[in-house]
């Protein structure tokens, strides 16, 4: 008897196969996409787990105003469950890149076991002159080439490295930066375009910037055990961090006043050594001098004694004779000999006093050169002393995983697919469990004679009602298990896929997790067994008498259009017919309905998606920024002032206006966003290279003193509105408060558009104009006149937009995977309820469409007066799902949330035609596979009706 019932029950699979795959396919679809969208999150964090555990991403990073040193690492190594700690050099610095432009790299020193760097192509540095580079950046055929870092640094950014050019030696992805966001910095255009590493012996610095450190705990990523171990350990390590910088501080105060006593003490050491050496020196110059002057004091005495005897020799010559003249010769001569001694004396006195006068000289030139270095020795010990009591105990901070943007974005990425997993396999276990419920239910009303007839011959009821649960039962477990290994494969990966152009992670680790199947496979028995049972359970509980009767057939009721006669008479009457089927089968009318619109909706939010998604950078570039390419300047520019560069945008026609664009932090609710201050030299200029309106493109005056205008995507991430007061705050920690005038429709990054005169009284001095929006003149070509102006003194960039627009266009054009998807799923959805329901309702009017076929329709007449009402039903469904595809488009829309970037949520007019389109050509495919059927049946099924 089990036998016989079990090749009944096998039979009826063979005969109603189309039946049995329609069971299987919408529970292998709803199974796939359920289980497919769960484990798609799951799957993404265990792959950054496994990432981020085998690079050992940081759990703390220690941070100080002053640094920190070799024992101070050692001290944090040295507590307790501290699996590594390690002390890094990080810097930024203007680099000359492939096209000749300054860009900003971040150069990070070599951390080793934590925050660890996979090289996908070369070598790490082995040399203190090496590097290895952003794969983002570079690829393999850069191994070899230099980063040659710019003349335009300044000096305090140049003294942190040993060397101004590294040659790459690698190509590698960091751990540290796992999406596509290298961060903000104040130098050239505040934007870092990558990153770099190299050795700790490529950094010309004796301290450390930060501190990485890493617990011995591997707790999942984002998970409540590792945001409460480390919450828990947070207040613990900053009071560490403090004490450590505080020492460190101490130290370095006590060392200063030390080296300041000691140049002290020096300098009084020498200053009383060289005064006694000027002192003597000058003692052996009066000496001398008083030598001297005795010398000619002697001298003169000795020219007087001369003179007297000349007189004497000259009084006796004119009185003695002859005889005497010998004597007086001789005396002469004595005389001659004196003076050539005197004359010989005169010369040695003269050269004395020429020396005396040389020594006085080189004596006052040694004490002015004294007095200076004193003076000089003075005036730094003097600095030294401000330095020592203007040195500020230092701020401490301690960061954890959180700060990392790429690790904060990648949890915000992996929820918007949590979120759509929430919704979407509801819905679709849902027309799962319709389409179950219509089948089974018609199933069983068809074969109420052959239950009479079993439970006539003896069949229990759990015996017949077992053949039901295994046939529905086993599509649905056969559905089941294909659809949760297929969608567990197939939506991680291409949603992945999607992500792939946004992180830089390995390959997917897929899941296919006991739990998740068993939820999939009591969803889906539940969805079929169940419906299955309440189907049978009214029937069984009738007499065998009264089931081997067919059911009465409805009784037909007057439609609506029958109380409108001008247009009730004006109908055909197969229209009528139609008409009047469509009201009559309330149960079809309404799971046709609800089967048609869902998947109208899902197409509308397909293409919804793609529209939103699509054309934002190319709005961007030619809606909202309105200029062909940006200027950026080493030095601030004016209008006032005539340069080099302004003379070259004047000889080829092109305007342009100079505007302050600096990197600030927005501070709101305790919050910190990286946003890009804009401020116009002249605001009169604004409306040549930007186009201020709001997300209704009503166009926006520029803000006025203390008021700003800020983008669509601030408003929305922070929920603030024109009114609302803001604060920026800059890299030196100055602050500009100011109030929201308007809300600007933006999509790609964040901009805070300023009012110069808020800035300079907030701040206390000009914005520095460092850039130039221009726009070219038609002749011109962008990227040869970016190239001209490069060659030209004082320019440090030149970014062309259409450049920019491509970058975020192809980035976007990854969502098209997710379109497709939700297309293609929504395309195989509406095949299988139309095509399952259409099979009903054939089935269910066989004798029907048997007896018209008697009465001579053709063939063409029979397929249009039964598909007639599909194509009714169709369109009443595919109109109902324009109006739910918008509403769950809007919805799908505010999960997806990017940073940095707006979409611009709308559907375009001919996404809702694309979406009917397809709605009818699935129908009209669904009819043309059933219009075999149609001509299958055989018309002697007329003369088949019980009177």
């Amino acid at each position: 008897m089990k036998s016989m019932m079990s090749r009944t029950t096998v039979r009826e699979i063979r005969h109603s196969l189309g039946r049995y795959i329609a069971i299987l396919a919408i529970v292998a679809l709803g199974v796939g996409f359920f289980a497919g969208l769960k484990v798609t999150k799951p799957a993404m964090l265990k792959t950054a787990d496994n990432y981020l555990e085998e690079m050992q991403l940081f759990d703390y990073r220690l941070l100080s105003t002053l640094g920190f040193r070799e024992e101070d690492v050692k001290s944090v190594k040295a507590q307790e469950y501290v699996r590594s700690a390690k002390g890094a050099v990080s810097g930024d610095i203007i680099y000359i890149n492939e096209a000749g432009n300054e860009s900003v790299m971040k150069v990070h020193s070599i951390t080793g076991d934590i925050n660890g760097v996979e090289v996908l192509a070369g070598r790490m540095p082995k040399e203190a002159n090496e590097c290895v580079v952003d794969a983002n950046l570079y690829d393999a055929s850069a191994i070899g080439q230099k980063i040659v870092f710019s003349d335009t640094n300044a000096s305090e950014d140049m003294d942190l490295f040993k060397y101004t050019e590294y040659t790459i030696t690698g190509v590698v992805r960091s751990s540290y930066y796992i999406n596509f966001e290298r961060g903000t910095t104040s130098l050239s255009s505040g934007r870092i375009s990558g990153f770099m590493y190299i050795g700790e012996d490529g950094f010309d610095v004796d301290y450390y910037t930060e501190i990485f450190v890493k617990f011995e705990q591997d707790y999942p990523i984002y998970s409540e055990e590792y945001e409460s171990y480390i919450k828990e350990r947070k207040i613990e390590w900053e009071n560490l961090c403090t004490g450590l910088a505080k020492d460190y501080y101490s130290s370095i105060k006590d060392e200063a006043e030390e080296e300041l006593n000691k140049a002290k003490s020096e300098l009084e050491e020498e200053k009383e050594e060289a005064q006694k050496e000027l002192d003597s020196a000058k003692q052996e110059l009066l000496d001398s001098e008083k030598e001297l002057e005795e010398g000619e004091t002697q001298l003169n005495k000795a020219k007087k004694d001369i003179s007297i005897k000349e007189t004497e020799l000259s009084n006796a010559e004119k009185q003695m004779d002859a005889a005497h003249r010998a004597v007086i010769d001789a005396g002469r001569a004595e005389i001659e000999k004196a003076k050539a001694a005197l004359a010989e004396e005169e010369e040695k006195l003269n050269d004395g006093k020429a020396k005396l006068a040389e020594g006085f000289k080189e004596y006052d030139e040694a004490k002015a050169e004294f007095d200076e270095k004193i003076t000089d020795a003075e005036k730094e010990i003097a600095d030294a002393e401000k330095e020592i009591a203007d040195l500020e105990e230092p701020d401490t901070y301690v960061l954890g995983r959180g700060t990392n943007i790429g690790y904060a974005c990648f949890e915000n990425d992996s929820d918007i697919v949590e979120g759509i997993a929430n919704v979407f396999p509801i819905f679709f276990f849902l027309v799962a469990a319709l389409v179950c419920m219509t089948t089974m239910n018609r199933m069983i009303e068809e074969q109420r004679t052959q239950i009479g007839i079993l439970k006539a011959l003896g069949y229990g009821e759990a015996a017949i009602m077992g053949k039901y649960l295994f046939y529905s039962g086993s599509a649905a477990a056969v559905g089941c298990v294909s659809g949760f290994f297929g969608g567990t494969w197939l939506f991680p990966k291409v949603i992945w896929a999607a992500y792939g152009m946004m992180y830089n992670m390995p390959d997917l680790v897929y899941i296919f997790g006991t739990k998740m199947a068993v939820i999939s496979l009591t969803a889906a028995l539940c969805c079929s067994m169940g419906i299955t049972w309440l189907t049978c359970r009214y029937e069984l509980s009738l007499v065998a008498a009264e089931l081997m009767r067919p059911k009465a057939p409805k009784a037909g009721k007057r439609v609506f259009l029958e109380y409108v006669p001008f247009i009730w008479k004006r109908l055909k009457f197969l229209v009528k017919v139609s008409i009047r089927n469509i009201v009559r089968y309330k149960r079809r009318f309404f799971m046709m309905i609800i089967g048609i619109s869902g998947c109208t909706a899902l197409l509308v939010t397909g293409f919804g998606v793609k529209d939103s998604v699509a054309d934002v950078a190319a709005q961007q570039y030619s809606e909202i920024q309105i200029y062909d390419m940006g200027i950026t300047f080493e030095e601030g520019q004016t209008s006032e002032n005539e340069t080099e560069f302004s003379k070259a945008a004047a000889e080829g026609q092109n305007s342009y206006a100079y505007v302050c664009e600096k990197a600030q932090d927005l501070l709101i609710d305790g919050k910190t966003k990286s946003v890009t201050m804009v401020i116009f030299e002249k605001e009169e200029q604004q409306e040549q290279f930007l186009n201020l309106v709001t997300v209704k493109n009503e166009k926006i005056a520029y803000p006025k003193d203390d008021e700003a205008v800020i983008t669509n995507g601030i408003a929305e991430k922070y929920d603030i509105s024109a009114g609302d007061e803001i604060v920026l705050q800059d890299e030196d920690l100055r602050e500009i408060r100011v109030k929201i005038s308007a809300v600007a429709k933006n999509f790609v990054y964040d901009y805070v558009y300023l009012n110069h005169t808020a800035y300079a009284e907030q701040i206390g001095e000009e914005p520095e104009y460092k850039t130039a929006y221009m726009n070219l003149s038609q002749k011109e070509d962008a990227h040869r006149t970016a190239a001209g102006f490069m060659k030209a003194d004082g320019i440090t960039g030149a970014t062309v937009n259409a450049d920019i627009e491509e970058r975020f266009g192809s980035m976007m054009a990854s969502l098209d995977y997710v379109v497709l998807l939700v297309i293609s799923c929504a395309a195989v959805l509406a095949f299988i309820v139309l095509y399952n329901l259409t099979n009903i309702n054939i089935t269910e009017r066989i004798r029907e469409i048997a007896t018209i076929k008697v009465l001579g329709f053709y063939r063409n007449e029979t397929a249009s007066y039964v598909f007639r009402e599909n194509v009714a039903l169709t369109a009443i469904g595919g109109a109902v799902g324009l109006i739910l595809g918008y509403f769950l488009h809007l919805f799908v829309m505010s999960q997806i949330v990017i940073d940095m970037v707006s979409f611009d949520v709308h559907i375009k007019p001919i996404s809702y035609l694309y979406s009917i389109a397809l709605t009818f050509l699935f129908a009209a495919v669904v009819n043309g596979v059933m219009s075999i059927k149609l001509e299958q049946i055989n018309m002697a099924e007329s003369l088949k009706s019980v009177d």
